[in-house]
């Protein structure tokens, strides 16, 4: 059946029963309804919230029993930090509209925002039981959970948003959070794995590789270049040898691209071998060899190596620990 004939067909007992003003009524009402959800997505997606204030109270002026202006006007109040003004107007298009699954999630997120967290989750759990597969509302209320210590409720939910978005930064980084929390070493280093392996920069990935240190896996390592700290995936070989493996390169690449761009200082690489200081050399060299390969504009007398045949001695989160074979990286000069 094509469109034409659907739309005929939903049109058609309208005029059947003479009810031509109903139907124009209908029109006009489904069309305020597109027109103010176009408008609210509008103003939001491009952070316009003060101008989408104005529209939206004046809209309620005109209307004030209308569940949608209620609710953008909550929305745009909440995103301009008006969190205790929002609440009622969300409030109040939940109860013209209680079925909405969205209008009780804002509201959840407004009262998050005063801190009342029963009534928070309340409403999350409103939403839920209207559409079990509401994203947001999963993962605020893992949030809600999480802070509450419920933790194996909090995972649960967690792992229902991760099967519809498995790349949510915050389910995959909180999993792995209570998986600590909760003692499941294994688990925890695989989450942390998965995290980093999808988010390898910035503070949480800072956090991320810490905590997986700390269960002493090193796969990722944080190194304080300059003024920054960043995360960098393990600079691996092959066994036995000094050939870099090629999964490296993306790394040192990185490596290279914040020393160039601080144009002063000089990149230093030290390299532990653990009872081989002959491989510890040979690997050192292997790394300054790929970086100047692949660097033009780094010249030799800009890297500095050293190597030793003993672990590495490095304290995270208070404890101290061994690693037999690593690479480590500083800038010297600065």
């Amino acid at each position: 059946m094509n469109r034409p004939l659907i739309l005929f067909f939903l049109i058609a007992p309208f005029f059947l029963s003479g009810c031509v003003t109903t139907l124009q009524n209908s029109l006009k009402d489904f069309g305020g309804v597109v027109k103010s959800t176009v408008q609210g997505d509008y103003y939001l997606s491009h952070k316009k919230y003060q101008e989408g204030e104005k529209k939206f109270q004046h809209a309620l002026q005109k209307d004030p029993d209308s569940h949608l202006n209620n609710y953008l006007y909550g929305r745009m109040l909440l995103a301009n930090n008006k969190n205790e003004k929002a609440l009622p107007y969300l409030q109040k298009a939940c109860t013209l509209k209680p079925d909405d699954a969205d209008y009780h999630f804002w509201t959840g997120v407004a009262y998050g925002s005063l801190n009342q967290r029963k009534q928070e989750r309340q409403q999350y759990e409103k939403a839920l039981s209207l559409e079990k597969k509401h994203l947001q509302a999963l993962l605020y209320y893992g949030h809600n959970l999480l802070q509450a210590k419920q933790y194996t409720m909090a995972l649960e939910n967690y792992n229902k948003a991760l099967k519809l978005w498995p790349d949510s930064p915050s389910a995959l980084y909180n999993r792995a959070l209570i998986f600590s929390k909760l003692d499941r070493t294994p688990e925890e280093k695989q989450a942390w794995l998965e995290y980093l392996a999808r988010y390898p920069s910035g503070a949480m990935a800072r956090q991320a590789v810490t905590h997986l240190n700390s269960l002493q896996d090193f796969s990722y390592r944080n190194y304080r270049l300059g003024a920054r700290t960043v995360s960098i995936e393990k600079i691996a070989f092959q066994p036995f040898t000094a050939n870099l493996e090629r999964g490296s390169s993306p790394s040192l690449k990185l490596i290279a691209t914040i020393f160039k761009n601080m144009h002063k200082g000089s990149l230093q690489v030290i390299v532990y071998q653990k009872n081989n200081k002959a491989l510890a050399k040979e690997k050192a060299q292997a790394i300054k060899k790929h970086l100047l390969d692949n660097n033009p504009e780094i010249t030799k007398k800009d890297i500095g190596t050293s190597w030793f045949s003993q672990p590495e001695k490095i304290t995270i989160q208070g404890k101290k620990l061994s690693v037999d074979e690593s690479v480590a990286f500083f800038i010297s000069g600065i």
